[in-house]
């Protein structure tokens, strides 16, 4: 068994004659030296002021939201008429997109994930027909399993030197298990040509408004 002074030895060694690889490492190992280590009761402590932190942030937001909504005329929200391209139903998936997702998504395990990500990268050939199925159906009849709507919510430091014991100083990132993110980009797929062309249609209408404005604004000038 080797000891911690032998492991970095050898890390050291290993980046030896590359500048940018000794750097990473010495960083590397710098971090992981650096890593703070609670007790039980304080991660107890912690968890609760962190899940009551964010769960009152959403709230607030929430509250805001429908504060301005209720002060708003409700001229601003007026009923216009559609005039662009409509999206009526998602057309369906199919393996080969699926397989090509699994693919390209990095090897890095979920806590959600009940398999490992290599696993259902090695074995493409089995997972992506079944994911395929799975999103077919979740397209067909508008559901996505609340399952698959968990996240594994991890708090990261906005900057370094801030108060790590404070909450508002922490921005949550949450993590997705395999098979949401693969549906994710699935749908993504589908969404973004719809709301690429209705970009266009909108930027093409304000230019065409703009045009006018300064065709009229001329017509007027002496």
């Amino acid at each position: 068994m080797t000891s911690r002074a032998d492991h970095i030895r050898t890390q050291l060694q290993q980046a030896s004659g590359d500048i940018r690889a000794t750097w990473h490492t010495t960083q590397s190992l710098l971090r992981s030296l650096q890593k703070v280590i609670y007790e039980k009761s304080e991660c107890a402590d912690l968890v609760g002021k962190f899940s009551s932190f964010f769960v009152d942030k959403v709230r607030r937001i929430r509250d805001n939201i429908e504060s301005a909504l209720q002060q708003s005329s409700p001229q601003m929200f007026a009923a216009r008429p559609h005039t662009g391209a409509e999206l009526l139903d998602f057309q369906p998936v199919t393996i080969d997109k699926v397989w090509k997702l699994l693919a390209s998504i990095p090897r890095k395990t979920s806590l959600l994930d009940i398999l490992p990500v290599s696993l259902q990268k090695d074995c493409a050939e089995v997972f992506a027909p079944a994911n395929t199925t799975l999103a077919n159906l979740s397209l067909q009849t508008g559901k996505f399993p609340a399952r698959f709507k968990s996240a594994q919510v991890l708090s990261l430091l906005k900057k370094a030197g801030l108060d790590r014991s404070l909450p508002v100083n922490y921005r949550p990132i949450s993590n997705l298990s395999t098979v949401s993110e693969v549906f994710e980009r699935l749908v993504l797929a589908h969404l973004r040509p719809h709301l690429t062309k209705l970009q266009e249609l909108q930027q093409a209408a304000v230019g065409l408004q703009a045009r006018t404005l300064d065709r009229d604004g001329a017509a007027r000038c002496p």
